[in-house]
């Protein structure tokens, strides 16, 4: 599990604020991947994911305001994924979408 990054929280689209966890990430990216393009490469969804969750840390760290809206998370990871794989990014979108018309029903 990644570590929280320290000073760092972020406010959720409901409006909570809650610490900053790079392990939400991490999983969020390997659900889509191994729902996606890598469902039968379970080893490739989770390189992926480790990646564009250290690089999206690396980029978080380095903001200067301690609070972060999950949308400027969102971005973050899908301007990553287009880097690593495209296919993934979409996959990824397609996983939040689904994600957040659950969470509203």
């Amino acid at each position: 599990m990644q570590a929280k990054l320290v000073n760092k929280v972020v406010i959720k689209r409901n409006g909570h604020v809650v610490d900053w966890d790079s392990f939400r990430i991490q999983t969020a990216v390997f659900k889509a991947a191994i729902n996606g393009k890598y469902k039968d490469k379970p080893l490739h969804a989770n390189m992926i994911a480790n990646n564009v969750t250290k690089v999206v840390e690396k980029v978080i760290a380095e903001l200067s305001f301690e609070k972060i809206e999950i949308e400027t998370i969102q971005n973050q990871v899908i301007k990553q994924l287009n880097d690593f794989d495209k296919d993934v990014a979409r996959d990824f979108l397609a996983y939040k979408t689904k994600q957040n018309i659950e969470q509203r029903h």
